[in-house]
């Protein structure tokens, strides 16, 4: 395999564009996450060559095994199913081939779960701040200056950058499988899920 199509799906199947639709049609092989997806893919995915890929986090070992699977692949190209806009901290290149660039990667943009989660709890921004649930070293420097926390890929073993922004009064809410029969929005994280996205909000004087 040469080229890569970083495909953005959206957070739900409504929300889908119709050239990831196109993209996914024509794809000679599809790459997907070794998980679920927060909605069903199945009939999009009918008949397709489908090859799971392990997300990495800090394991030279899985990087290694994704890239080997992938330059096994007889097909020229495919295309991997990134939920979301797979512009945004750029799954693929980081947690899938860790940096490793000898494959051609092209972005095809979808809808972002992040302005998703902004419509569905009707918050209108003029600048926001996101990050990981690990950078709490990062937030350190951000609290009280941002009045609006997006924090994604939240894991269970980075919980504490919630108990830092309930230190300094922000507000959050958690909404998970924004957008998706099953969603729901709650003022406590959950945890049985990685489609999770908390907004954090608090009035700072300027």
């Amino acid at each position: 395999m040469r080229k890569i199509y970083a495909v953005g799906i959206s957070p739900s199947i409504e929300l889908i564009t119709l050239k990831a639709l196109e993209l996914i049609k024509k794809a000679p092989v599809v790459l997907t996450y070794d998980s679920d997806f927060p909605f069903s893919m199945e009939e999009i995915l009918k008949d397709k060559k489908i090859v799971k890929l392990k997300p990495s986090f800090n394991e030279p070992d899985v990087i290694e095994e994704n890239i080997r699977v992938l330059k096994s692949l007889e097909e020229e190209w495919g295309v991997f199913l990134e939920i979301g806009d797979p512009s945004i901290r750029n799954p693929l290149f980081y947690h899938i081939l860790g940096g490793y660039k000898d494959f051609e990667i092209e972005t095809v943009p979808g809808v972002s779960s992040i302005t998703a989660v902004f419509s569905k709890l009707g918050t209108h921004v003029r600048h926001f701040c996101m990050l990981g649930s690990e950078e709490e070293e990062l937030l350190e420097s951000l609290i009280d200056k941002c009045d609006l926390f997006v924090i994604v890929n939240i894991h269970k073993d980075h919980l504490k950058i919630f108990d830092k922004l309930k230190e300094h009064s922000y507000d959050i809410t958690f909404v998970k499988n924004c957008c998706n029969k099953d969603e729901e929005i709650s003022n406590e994280y959950k945890g049985d899920t990685y489609w999770i996205i908390a907004v954090a909000r608090k009035e700072i004087s300027r």
